[in-house]
């Protein structure tokens, strides 16, 4: 019982509190079978030089911000961490879909004004990682915000993601951007996943959800000159088109005065509208915390992945569940950048 008690885990930032339990850990990562659809033997530059971005310091440098840059504390490793797991067999991704959104990425380039302005791209990780790559050479930084793990067993396909920082890699490391150049924020709009699933067994739990902590606030906005956001979305200009992990930071933004605009990407082009966040009801509103941590069937396992802003639960969970990746090596990358410099 206490050797199974030792390898149950929960990956940090999981939402466990939406109904879903402490699944057992699951087999190691296979890197064959994530990286077995979609992959390109050619990067965007139509080269091989994406084999140098395997790794990971590499493909870190390709994409952190400067020490100098405002938005450096913002970006996470975690996503790109993951590639010494699963470098051997590693490659970039594009789908055939992807055209048409790198001609909608292209086009929302081509008229959009950079200046005060940040990028919020919560998109699917892989068309995140594209509208970014688009938005650098007319001046936008994009700072990576996936913060979980690939797996073959997980909930998320994060590896799609990966697969396209190392297609875009080489392109976005010889765009020279100044140290104020405002942010890109790459998001993966399924992060949130089946909000009430409990996963099985089986399963890797590798959801996550954003505190208001992972982004500037307004204060850090207007120090930096930035003056709007521009949200782009699958559900575009609708109100409340914002996952419930951003309402609360948004309407607080809007509050302080940082004006709204609303990004709908399709049919190779895009609505864009001014919005204004209003607070709403989310899965983490405080009545609906109340209701549902009031059910003894949830209760213990309810405030579980609250649980990851303590040191104590980051440093568990990695020494917990790092054979899920091979080793013991890794345990500390997914919440840190520890072994990336520069």
């Amino acid at each position: 019982m206490k050797k199974e008690i030792r390898r149950a885990g929960y990956v940090s930032l999981t939402l466990g509190a939406l109904g879903c339990g402490e699944p057992s850990m699951p087999e190691r990562v296979d890197a064959a079978n994530l990286f077995a659809r979609d992959a390109v033997a050619l990067d965007s530059l139509k080269s091989e030089a994406w084999a140098k971005y395997l790794d990971p310091v590499e493909l870190h440098r390709a994409w952190v911000p400067p020490p100098e840059s405002a938005w450096r504390p913002y970006y996470k490793p975690t996503l790109i961490a993951s590639i010494a797991a699963v470098q051997s067999a590693a490659k970039p991704i594009r789908s055939a879909s992807m055209s048409a959104a790198e001609q909608e990425a292209a086009n929302f380039a081509g008229r959009i004004e950079v200046k005060n302005t940040a990028f919020f791209i919560d998109l699917t990780g892989e068309e995140s990682v594209l509208w970014a790559a688009a938005l650098r050479p007319i001046g936008a930084r994009p700072v990576l915000t996936i913060n979980n793990w690939p797996h073959q067993a997980g909930l998320l396909a994060l590896e799609r993601p990966l697969g396209a920082l190392l297609y875009h890699a080489d392109a976005v490391a010889k765009t020279t951007l100044p140290a104020a150049a405002p942010p890109a924020f790459i998001l993966e709009r399924s992060r949130l996943g089946q909000k009430g699933l409990q996963p099985i067994s089986s399963q890797f739990d590798n959801r996550y959800f954003h505190a208001q902590t992972d982004f500037p606030s307004a204060a850090v906005f207007k120090e930096q000159g930035i003056s709007r956001i521009l949200y782009i979305n699958p559900r575009g200009i609708v109100t409340g088109s914002e996952e419930d992990d951003l309402n609360e930071y948004f309407t607080g933004l809007a509050k302080e005065g940082i004006q709204f605009q609303y990004v709908k990407p399709g049919g190779g082009t895009f609505e864009i509208a001014l919005a204004t966040p209003v607070d709403r009801q989310t899965i983490f509103t405080k009545p609906a915390i109340e209701q549902y941590a009031s059910s003894s069937s949830h209760r213990s396992r309810y405030y579980h992945p609250y649980y990851h802003y303590s040191t104590w639960h980051s440093s568990s969970y990695w020494s917990r569940s790092s054979g899920a990746w091979g080793g013991s090596d890794w345990h500390s990358s997914g919440g840190s950048s520890s072994g990336f410099s520069s």
